[in-house]
């Protein structure tokens, strides 16, 4: 192959990816304006920034990686933000952290979050988000920390985030959640130091098996409708620091 055919084959290389690396630029900086056109914005901190006339990585709350450009972060917390969760966030491909904490941030929590294969926290907390859990977060194989707590979630726990193995904190508090945790609670989740579900409606006895979260450190099931005895398996967390069972039914 001669030198001018490989100088064109080159070209024509670098042509594609940077026709591949702009649409997927284009397709986040979409997802972000959708986001934007479903809340209000009372103190105009997103109406006088996120602007097409900037590149969406300079936009506040928007952290971006350095090689693709692609949005690694979004944090908007304390704005004041209201209105609905567009299902376009899960176009956010690169998408590691999701942070929109003490906003006023309400209806369903979209599905398409689960497509999020990325993401390492998701911090909702202190919004009036309603609707159950997405089942999807079970697919969120890299999750690490997922704050739910402080909103109006309804419905059951779903049993496939107990078998995200990279989680280390789940905070559920404060909400209407229902239903019986798993008996294999701990079997997946070799990394948990955290797990606080109080002030729920959570029911059926405390599962034994969470006696296998061998690096607990926080475990808060007070506020709930659990019944039977405390399982003797507790015991065995020796790395637990913080203990809370009160208002149930236990004998």
């Amino acid at each position: 192959m001669g030198k001018n055919a490989i100088f064109m084959l080159l070209t024509m290389l670098y042509l594609l990816v940077y026709v591949v690396v702009s649409l997927n630029s284009s397709t986040d900086e979409c997802a972000l304006l959708a986001f934007k056109s479903q809340i209000s914005d009372p103190n105009k901190i997103l109406a006088k920034n996120w602007s097409q006339e900037t590149s969406f990585c300079n936009w506040i709350g928007i952290t971006c990686g350095r090689r693709h450009r692609r949005v690694r972060g979004l944090r908007l917390t304390n704005m004041g933000l209201r209105g609905t969760f567009a299902k376009e966030i899960g176009e956010l491909s690169f998408l590691r952290s999701l942070i929109i904490s003490n906003n006023n941030f309400q209806g369903f929590i979209p599905v398409e979050v689960g497509n999020l294969n990325q993401l390492r926290e998701i911090e909702m907390q202190y919004n009036e988000l309603n609707g159950s859990i997405p089942s999807s977060f079970g697919f969120l194989v890299n999750l690490q920390k997922l704050n739910l707590s402080g909103n109006i979630l309804s419905g059951d726990i779903p049993n496939k985030i107990f078998n995200v193995s990279s989680l280390i904190d789940i905070d559920l508090r404060n909400n209407s959640l229902s239903g019986s945790l798993p008996s294999d609670i701990c079997t997946n989740l070799p990394k948990l130091k955290k797990l606080r579900i109080s002030d729920n409606q959570i029911t059926s006895n405390i599962p034994p098996s969470l006696g296998t979260c061998s690096n607990l450190e926080l475990l808060s099931l007070s506020f709930n409708n659990f019944a039977g005895n405390i399982p003797m398996e507790i015991e065995n967390l020796s790395k637990l620091q913080t203990l809370y069972l009160g208002s149930n039914n236990l004998t």
